[in-house]
């Protein structure tokens, strides 16, 4: 999530990670013993004291800056000493990332991380390596979720539904046992089980990827992919169903995106119902969040509030402007889309797509469909810079929404849960936005049948 400060235009950061295979970044980590990395990867390029000085930075900063003074009930001072000795039996800087990173994880938190000066320029750049497809657990079974058009695994036949038995050659539960040890605990099980499965592809570009599969009819399927550079850039669809409901589908809260939802509304405007498609939407701009939910209200409206370590709102620019305690939507007469709306949520939904989807929920604007959203629901004012060009991000803030719920660790709750099948997936089938347009219609009934109730009731007082 990023927020900026209207009159200063600073940024106040909360990037959720996750995902842009799982829509966000900042869930890839440097995977430090992977044998498929770069040769170059391996050379040290800091003396041992210098990545001593650079662990000692992270652990201060996280010490003197944490948005929860429990640090999630974590005894901060002794993962300390926990980890220091292994920074310093550290063989070279990739080695030293990682430690940094398991040290980081202790705190079970999504947004607060730490990225090698690679993987910084990497997001800079909005680039991501990528082999394609997308795993995740469907009824208890690894499988292929999604698969990109027109990639190398569509041309050579992968196909969502398909059941992953072997990662490179390994037992696809030993592959995860080993992904989960090595990115620890992050803010929810559902977080976890996204970071595990994307960590089975993470590696360096132009690197093979190999998967032994298994067929919807049961047969085996062995393919070996490429992890390829991608664009990070945002993603956005806007059209009308063959249903007549309006669709708007998005990957991050990130510019134009405001822009472009403001577009669409207005084209939308007379559309009998409106879905906004934030499955494995990782987050983005908070200030976007709050203009974009802002096109759907007519007055002000409450959207979150903000938890910080001492009570008090953030400051920022040696105290001389401070965030709101309380984060509002919406001017009076400036909604965009008045008609009813259903957002869809999954567990790759997160940081500003969950504040988002929780206030539609609240105001009762929306109708929330899908599954349980990540929990990955926390502030970071802004990225500090490590001595070697890697970079820090500490959760400072945390949220609740203006009904006092905790999204971060718990997520949204859809007022109606719709879990995909492994059935659904090999049929291709998208049963959470079915329901989407079976709620309209059955709305659409409801209303109907309340005009005709009053119709009645208005000629027998005639």
């Amino acid at each position: 999530m990023i927020f900026k400060f209207t009159v200063l235009r600073n940024t106040f950061a909360t990037s959720l990670f996750l995902f842009t295979a799982l829509a966000s970044t900042s869930f890839v980590v440097v995977k430090a013993q992977n044998s498929k990395r770069s040769a170059n990867s391996s050379i040290v390029t800091l003396p041992a004291k210098e990545r001593i000085e650079i662990f000692e930075d992270v652990w201060q900063a996280i010490n003197e800056k944490y948005y929860d003074p429990k640090f999630n009930g974590v005894d901060w001072k002794a993962v300390r000493e926990r980890y220091r000795p292994m920074v310093e039996r550290a063989a070279n800087d990739a080695e030293l990332y990682n430690v940094l990173t398991l040290m980081v994880g202790e705190l079970r938190d999504a947004h607060t991380r730490v990225r090698s000066p690679h993987r910084r320029q990497e997001s800079k750049n909005k680039r991501a390596t990528s082999a394609g497809i997308r795993l995740y657990e469907i009824e208890s079974a690894p499988v292929v979720l999604n698969v990109t058009p027109d990639s190398e695994a569509a041309r050579a036949g992968v196909k969502p539904g398909m059941i992953v038995r072997t990662v490179d050659g390994q037992p696809v539960a030993e592959a995860l046992t080993e992904a989960r040890r090595e990115i620890g605990t992050s803010s929810s099980e559902r977080a976890t089980r996204l970071l595990s499965y994307q960590r089975l592809i993470t590696g360096e570009p132009d690197t093979p990827f190999k998967l032994g599969l298994a067929r919807a009819d049961g047969t085996p399927f062995e393919v070996t992919l490429t992890r390829r550079t991608v664009s990070t850039a945002p993603q956005f669809v806007a059209n009308f169903l063959p249903s007549g409901y309006a669709y708007i589908k998005f990957n991050h809260f990130q510019t134009p995106v405001d822009k472009l939802v403001k577009e669409a509304l207005v084209k939308f405007k007379d559309a009998p119902g409106l879905i906004i498609d934030l499955r494995a939407n990782g987050g983005g701009d908070g200030e976007l969040g709050l203009k974009i939910g802002g096109y759907f209200f007519n007055d002000k409206i409450p959207f979150a509030n903000i938890v910080t370590r001492t009570g008090k709102p953030p400051s920022a620019f040696f105290g001389l402007y401070k965030l709101p305690k309380e984060f509002k939507a919406g001017k009076k007469g400036g909604q965009l889309y008045s008609q009813p709306v259903v957002v869809l949520i999954n567990e790759g939904t997160g940081s500003t797509s969950e504040l988002f989807a929780g206030a539609m929920q609240e105001q009762n604007r929306a109708q929330i469909i899908g599954t349980q959203s990540c929990g990955c629901v926390l502030g970071i004012l802004n990225h500090k810079r490590l001595k070697d060009g890697g970079d820090l991000a500490i959760s400072e803030i945390g949220f609740v929404t203006s009904k006092g719920r905790t999204l971060e660790g718990n997520g949204v709750t859809p007022d109606k849960t719709i879990a995909v099948t492994l059935a659904d997936l090999q049929s291709q089938r998208d049963v959470a936005l079915e329901e989407a347009e079976k709620y309209f219609k059955d709305l659409k009934g409801e209303i109907s049948k309340v005009a005709l109730c009053n119709f009645i009731i208005s000629l027998q007082e005639i």
